[in-house]
């Protein structure tokens, strides 16, 4: 029978774990919290009963190997950003557990984990996205058989602050583009008035864009992929136009539209820093992606339905588009009046 238990002590509480294996009983101090004892003893239960049932995992499989394959296997589907990020995780993942039999990965290695990470005055969100790279990776491990079942199973989130989208009013607007300089101006406009993504500017290229028809589409190329796969269509209004015709050089269907000074791709980084320069000088708080928040809000606040919004931005969901439902000045209002009793 397995159970936890406490021992009083001077600090206060001591949990234990206390279970069998082939007749030999084994007790393990876990820590002063109950909670993760609990954890333990849940991942120590299933262990046993696996054994008992002859679904033990392969006891040779190792971290690294797992980590190698699962990158390996995004490098097909990931875009470099977030190939980038789900390597650095899981390399911290790695020295964290320090164990490298996968056998010994438990789920109080996990919550672990993640509280050590919270502690280590990472924001709740940071640590959210972080454990759904470790969560993906295990969930893979278990389909290819380096585990029988992902430790990362029941870990929850964090629960979030939920926080208004940041976004520029117009007069911020206007001020961000004058103090932009001729590489950095059109691609502020641009953004204002189309709400894309970073990876999707940098991988615009004129085949893309369709000035007859006033129409652009983000649609995926070799070596890269819009988020979710979507193929979506967005009308060109007459400053994007007026910045697209501006644009030097000779439109070849597989060239950028926004090429860096060398002609070659930007480095999404150095996009962003350059970006956080132009608002530095002007005092102003936000980011590159505040461009694509302030195309959305001044769509809702002049009365565009969340719908078209969802789809303009490309969103999978439209709980996605409800952070700015708040800005609608009659969204509210219009609801309210819809409901009669009399």
């Amino acid at each position: 029978m397995s159970r936890i238990y406490s021992v009083a002590g001077k600090k206060g509480d001591c949990w234990y774990l206390d279970y069998a294996v082939d007749g030999r009983r084994v007790r393990k101090q876990v820590g002063s919290s109950k909670k993760l004892a609990e954890l333990a003893l849940a991942d120590v239960q299933v262990k046993l009963d696996r054994r008992d049932a002859g679904l033990a995992a392969p006891a040779n499989k190792k971290l690294d190997e797992l980590i190698a394959e699962y990158l390996r296997h995004s490098r097909a589907s990931a875009t470099p950003y977030s190939l980038r990020i789900a390597d650095r995780v899981l390399k911290l993942f790695k020295g964290f557990v320090a164990t490298d039999r996968l056998v010994h990965i438990t789920h109080l290695h996990i919550e672990k984990y993640k509280n050590w990470r919270r502690e280590s005055g990472v924001m709740a969100s940071s640590v959210n996205r972080e454990m759904a790279v470790v969560k993906a990776m295990f969930n893979r491990g278990a389909e290819w058989g380096f585990v029988t079942r992902s430790p990362a199973e029941a870990v929850k989130k964090f629960k979030e602050p939920k926080r208004q989208a940041k976004f520029f009013t117009k007069e911020e607007a206007v001020k961000i583009a004058g103090a932009a300089d001729a590489i950095m101006r059109p691609i502020v406009i641009f953004l204002l008035h189309t709400g894309l993504r970073r990876e999707e500017l940098l991988h615009l290229t004129w085949r893309d864009i369709d000035l007859e028809r006033k129409i652009l589409t983000i649609q995926a190329k070799d070596g890269w992929r819009p988020k979710d796969y979507e193929v979506r269509h967005i009308p060109l209004a007459a400053p994007v136009l007026e910045v697209l015709r501006e644009v030097p050089g000779r439109h070849e269907p597989q060239a950028l539209v926004f090429p860096d000074q060398s002609g070659g791709r930007f480095n999404a980084d150095s996009l962003t820093h350059r970006f956080a320069a132009i608002l530095r000088g002007l005092k102003l708080d936000g980011s590159l992606h505040s461009l694509r928040h302030s195309f959305a809000s001044h769509l809702v606040m002049t009365g565009t339905d969340l719908y078209t919004v969802s789809k303009l931005l490309g969103h999978s969901s439209i709980k996605t588009t409800e952070i700015y439902a708040h800005l609608s000045p009659d969204f509210l209002k219009a609801a309210v009046e819809r409901l009669k009793f009399f």
